[in-house]
């Protein structure tokens, strides 16, 4: 098979939104490198076209003033079959479960061509740390959303519908009826993919097996600009950790400010990257710690000056717990030759035993994981030094073709079925 034409389709702000957007990036980038065609369906609020493929900006659906991952492109046959006339896909990829994975299923069913998903936000997760927000989405949107996209598609699966719906009543357990819903939304596509393994795993049992092989794992690849990244910072002086993602309740922030505070150090610094609505409940927390220094840089539009600020830590703190899927950072943490300091013992993409130290996921556990590399100098060196050996399975590259086999083989599937 030659060249593929491919669709992709994302409710987020491109290019800044974060983790989703990071990793669409360097798909255009590489796809496009490997003689694909790509054309990106994103909204038009603060888009920066990427240099690779083709962009189109659609309206989208969006409360003034809210964040990108409550904004959603529209739900239009009208649009859909635009489109389908306008660009003529091999395949489509949708990356979030809101308009985008219905508008991407409408193009695909005009088109007569394969529709792949790729699953990014734990669900389940968010009901550790907003489980207010998290209980509405699972008992409305989520269950209807994934319903109505069994409706506009049509295709049988059986996932023990009947028995599933009378236990999803009975249930108080959301992680149950949060995964029935992602299977259902699976089970709409012609494959699925996670950057987690557990993600995959739980979206299959939920199906009662129905999706077994239907499900890949793919971790999102590490830009050049983190591989090349080199420290420039002397090793000597103050031990500085760094943090780097959304200041928001799900990825836990407050936790290393806090234990930072407790670790009680004035030989040590604590650099905060990012912006978001929990900045200002952090910068107050930070003002209150009586040693050391915590630097907060706000938002960078600069890979480079990000990647750079990362290699030039002693370590790299990740305090979120059973919500991200892969948690990029940690790659790029590994990629740029910092140790990396964590709490979720299910991330598994760019840590090992050799250049991370797993730790508790309470204040208490984190202040003694910084506690423990901050007093061993050696040790660290030790850690920068096996992260930079887990870079060639990291690459954007390894992405690339993991994604290119899936598509391949879906529509050589597809092409068998209808012909």
């Amino acid at each position: 098979m030659g060249g593929l034409r491919i669709g992709i389709f994302s409710d987020d702000f491109y290019p800044e939104s974060g983790g989703v957007s990071r990793s669409i990036q360097l798909q255009l980038c590489q796809l496009a490198e490997a003689g694909h065609e790509v054309v990106l369906f994103v909204p038009k609020h603060r888009l920066s076209p990427p240099a690779d493929g083709v962009c189109v900006g659609l309206p989208q659906w969006r409360l003034p003033g809210t964040p990108s991952y409550l904004c959603s492109l529209p739900v239009s046959g009208k649009l859909a079959q635009m489109i389908a006339r306008r660009y003529r896909l091999d395949v489509v990829h949708s990356q979030n479960e809101r308009g985008s994975i219905f508008l991407a299923a409408m193009v695909a069913k005009l088109l007569g061509v394969p529709h792949v998903h790729t699953f990014h936000s734990n669900y389940v997760g968010t009901h550790l740390t907003t489980p207010k927000t998290a209980a509405v989405n699972s008992l409305t949107y989520l269950p209807w959303a994934s319903k109505k996209l069994a409706r506009q598609v049509g295709r049988e699966y059986n996932l023990g519908e009947n028995a599933k719906s009378a236990a999803e009543r009975r249930s108080r357990d959301f992680a149950d009826r949060d995964w029935l819903s992602l299977a259902r939304f699976a089970a709409q596509v012609d494959a699925f993919t996670s950057p987690a393994a557990y993600m995959v795993e739980a979206i299959t049992a939920a199906s009662a097996g129905t999706l077994f092989g239907r499900g890949h794992v793919v971790p999102s690849g590490v830009a050049d600009t983190f591989v090349k990244a080199s420290r420039c910072r002397p090793r000597s002086g103050r031990t500085r950790f760094i943090s780097a993602g959304r200041l928001s309740p799900d990825k836990r922030v407050d936790v290393i400010v806090d234990a930072f505070a407790l670790l009680g150090d004035d030989a040590a610094e604590l650099v905060v990257l990012g912006a978001g609505m929990a900045e200002r409940s952090l910068r107050q927390k930070a003002a209150k710690a009586t040693c050391g220094q915590i630097r907060f840089l706000g938002h960078l539009d600069d890979p480079d000056r990000i990647a750079q600020e990362i290699a030039d830590a002693d370590v790299f703190c990740l305090a979120s717990y059973h919500f991200d899927t892969q948690g990029m950072v940690l790659a790029e943490a590994a990629a740029a030759g910092t140790p990396i300091l964590y709490c979720d013992e299910r991330l598994s993409v760019g840590v090992n035993k050799e250049n991370a130290l797993l730790c508790g996921h309470n204040v208490a556990e984190f202040a003694a994981g910084m506690r423990e590399l901050a007093a061993d100098p050696d040790r660290r060196e030790r850690m920068g030094a096996a992260g930079l050996k887990l870079v060639p399975g990291l690459t954007a590259r390894a992405m690339r073709d993991a994604y290119l086999s899936i598509y391949t083989s879906r529509a050589a599937a597809h092409m068998r079925s209808v012909g």
